[in-house]
């Protein structure tokens, strides 16, 4: 089961493939009933809008996630504007696997490819009420820094700081 990511920008399959999804995630984010994320269909005029921004964004990296060469998911890599001074170079704005890619190492696969392919400062937000994802990115992150990770909480978030290395080669990044 080969995991790779790729730049959504450059295929327009990849960003419709994104767009039929989007709805799933935004449905499970909703769950957690914080009120930041729209009910099903409260955006539909502007949830075009809204994705077109990822491939507009110069300071956006959206991907896809494949597994066999098929979609699994999608991430949004972004750089966090320098004001207010922040130590953060990059954040994972986005990260989303289907259901039926999940618990198979996909997600994390795809993480560890992307923290590899930027190197630098990293933060990965997560709504305090949304369990799976704090068990997911815990174990991700303690994995791929071996423990060197820093953990905060505010405003019903989850904080997550660490820093990557540059590596020469990222396999499975294109």
């Amino acid at each position: 089961m080969p995991v790779t990511v790729r730049d959504a920008r450059t295929s327009s399959l990849d960003r419709e493939w994104i767009r039929t999804v989007y709805r799933d995630y935004l449905s499970e984010l909703s769950v957690s009933k914080t009120g930041l994320f729209p009910a099903l269909g409260e955006w539909d005029s502007r949830e075009g809008e809204f994705l077109a921004g990822w491939f507009a964004d110069s300071s956006a990296h959206p991907f896809v996630i494949l597994s066999d060469g098929h979609h699994a998911g999608f991430a949004l890599v972004s750089r966090p504007p320098a004001f207010p001074q922040t130590p953060v170079n990059f954040r994972m704005a986005e990260f989303f696997v289907t259901r039926a890619a999940r618990r198979r190492g996909i997600g994390a696969s795809a993480a560890a490819l992307l923290f590899a392919r930027f190197a630098g400062n990293w933060e990965v937000l997560e709504d305090e009420g949304n369990r799976p994802a704090l068990q997911f990115w815990r174990r991700v992150i303690e994995r791929y820094t071996a423990g060197r990770f820093s953990e905060t909480r505010e405003g019903g978030e989850v904080r997550h700081r660490f820093k990557t290395e540059a590596h020469p080669s990222v396999r499975g990044a294109s």
